[in-house]
């Protein structure tokens, strides 16, 4: 929210203590951490009092026309329907095109990998 660095912070806490005094800094900074405290808890109420005021108009302007909420349940519901569809042939269309790659003979892997251990033992 601000951007107040160690440094400015040290400074208004030297400056308390020289204005206040070591006796009375103490229950000032308590005092003030305690208001800093309502004014979060005020600020939060408030939001959260506007977003559920925001919510209830919303409901509100659903019930009023429950048939266009019904509709738009359906649209939406054929909008990720078809776009299932589409990553399905999506997936299908890269599925072929590596099954297409050549497939590997198993007996000339086989032979490849006896004549590297041949070559090995003979390095032996």
């Amino acid at each position: 929210m601000f951007d107040i660095g160690f440094l400015e912070l040290m400074v208004v806490a030297i400056l308390g203590l020289l204005v206040l005094g070591p006796e009375r800094l103490p229950k000032a900074a308590r005092s003030l951490g305690l208001l800093i405290g309502k004014v979060r808890r005020t600020m939060s109420n408030i939001q959260d009092d506007l977003e559920r005021h925001a919510r209830t108009e919303e409901l509100r302007e659903k019930l009023k026309d429950p048939y266009a909420t019904f509709m738009d349940d359906d649209q939406k519901q054929k909008t990720a329907t078809s776009a299932s569809a589409d990553s399905n042939n999506t997936h299908s269309a890269e599925a072929a095109t590596s099954s297409a790659a050549p497939e590997t003979n198993p007996s000339t892997t086989s032979s490849a990998t006896a004549d590297s251990t041949a070559n090995d033992k003979k390095s032996l």
